[in-house]
């Protein structure tokens, strides 16, 4: 049933991504659209998501468990995918900003415009959104700060002004929402879901305008890109879901299934927009990241219902 759902939702975003591309192939989504395309989703959509789904949650012990745990196991995701990354571009022999853009592509995913609606289709009801800005929350937190120091070659401190953005200020007030209990009022409330429900559809628009924009044919030829993807969409999950799956219990540690999945499927979604972003602000290797980006979303159309199963397999 759930494969079905995650296929149905696959087929649905690749009709959005679709149709994003022919909007910007035919000049309706410019660049400079397109960038406030983003700007409207990070800024503005999400942030409302992100909100009145934990507005509409109820707190309890397990719930605040569950967010710790995956808090603080998302740092371990990226510490090994950083450590995966390294390995791998250190043997295709890869140097200087290709090796930066390599690891950090291998660390980062895109959990803003891919997981969070997929999440939502997945987990209905608000858990894998509440899950999701928590993972988040910790993967911004390394972006803007050692992410950014990279790619900018130390010319950039660390970016801990980023860190406090429209999606920090919606989980801190979503959050005190949720400790206090206060009811929103119903009109507030129904606006804020209605614009909280475009990110999906926005999202899949924005990475459909974004890969058109890409030189497919030097993508689809860059022989590092299919490495990076393997590991980040089949190495990676696939080893940290086993080690969290036995390890947790053998601690005696309890995470519940959807808080499992969440963290999991994070690790395993395709390369981050934004290093593509940052890699052209600071002159980095930003032709790399845009292959990274493209191949990887590609592949992920078939990786991503892989790693569900194989989730389901080992939660059996």
């Amino acid at each position: 049933m759930a494969t079905s759902i995650i296929l149905n939702q696959l087929l649905i975003f690749g009709i959005l991504v679709v149709i994003g591309s022919l909007a910007s192939w035919r000049k309706i989504i410019t660049p400079e659209l397109r960038d406030n395309l983003s700007r409207i989703v990070i800024d503005i959509t999400l942030p409302f998501l992100i909100f009145s789904t934990f507005a509409n949650t109820s707190m309890s012990g397990e719930l605040l468990r569950n967010s710790l745990l995956i808090f603080v196991l998302a740092y371990v995701n990226l510490f090994f995918l950083y450590l995966l990354g390294s390995l791998s571009s250190r043997i295709i022999g890869l140097k200087g900003a290709q090796k930066v853009v390599h690891t950090l592509h291998t660390m980062f995913g895109n959990i803003v415009f891919l997981a969070f609606p997929l999440l939502d289709a997945l987990f209905p009801g608000g858990m894998g959104i509440f899950y999701g800005a928590i993972y988040q929350l910790a993967s911004n937190s390394v972006t803007f700060t050692y992410g950014l120091i990279k790619l900018s070659a130390g010319t950039q401190k660390s970016g801990w002004r980023s860190l406090f953005n429209a999606n920090f200020i919606a989980l801190v007030l979503g959050t005190i929402v949720l400790i206090t209990n206060v009811k929103m009022p119903q009109p507030m409330m129904i606006a804020f879901e209605g614009l909280g429900k475009c990110t999906g559809p926005l999202s899949m628009v924005y990475i459909g305008a974004m890969l058109a924009g890409l030189n497919i044919r030097k993508a689809i030829t860059n022989s590092s890109v299919y490495l990076l993807s393997f590991n980040k969409l089949l190495l990676g999950p696939v080893v940290l879901a086993t080690a969290y799956f036995f390890g947790l219990k053998l601690l005696g540690i309890e995470i519940s299934k959807t808080a499992f999945y969440v963290l999991i499927l994070q690790a395993a979604m395709p390369c981050q927009t934004i290093i593509v972003v940052l890699s052209h602000r600071y002159n980095s290797d930003y032709p790399l990241a845009g292959s990274n980006l493209f191949v990887s979303t590609i592949l992920s159309i078939f990786t991503l219902p892989i790693i569900y199963l194989f989730l389901d397999w080992l939660h059996v």
